[in-house]
């Protein structure tokens, strides 16, 4: 994938900013992937449930824990969050795939071109004054 994506971002970026234009786009598709399996791993503490061996009682709290652990239980997962997360993240992306299927057909039919950052404004030229000399500036 990191290759496919790096190959698209070489075809749209403008060769005199080349390396710059192809960082933000990383730099998005990143920030735009990498927060997903953050909060995938933060969420699976809070999506296990836990059973004493010794009689079935809850483990959701330490103090819980703590007391199956004295009575010499040890606390189980009853639930493996895995299940939890993958029907929640299917779902989830079905339901986004439904909504925005027409958004990925648009600009999947865009031109490359579409893609690239073009200036309209015309060149103006600065005339910038030093001490010992002038010279023209491009902007």
């Amino acid at each position: 994938m990191f290759v496919s994506q790096m190959a698209f971002f070489a075809q749209v970026s403008d060769p005199k900013i080349g390396g710059t234009y192809m960082t933000l786009l990383n730099t998005l598709s990143n920030l735009g992937t990498n927060w997903i399996s953050t909060t995938a791993l933060y969420a699976a503490d809070y999506l296990t449930w836990k059973t004493c061996s010794l009689g079935g009682s809850q483990c959701e709290t330490e103090n819980e824990e703590k007391t199956c652990r004295i009575l010499g239980g040890v606390c189980h997962p009853s639930i493996d969050p895995y299940y939890i997360e993958i029907t929640i993240c299917i779902t989830a992306g079905i339901i986004w795939l439904l909504w925005k299927y027409q958004t990925i057909i648009r600009l999947q039919c865009l031109p490359i071109t579409a893609w690239q950052i073009r200036s309209n404004r015309r060149k103006s030229h600065i005339l910038a004054e030093d001490d010992e000399s002038s010279f023209l500036i491009t902007a």
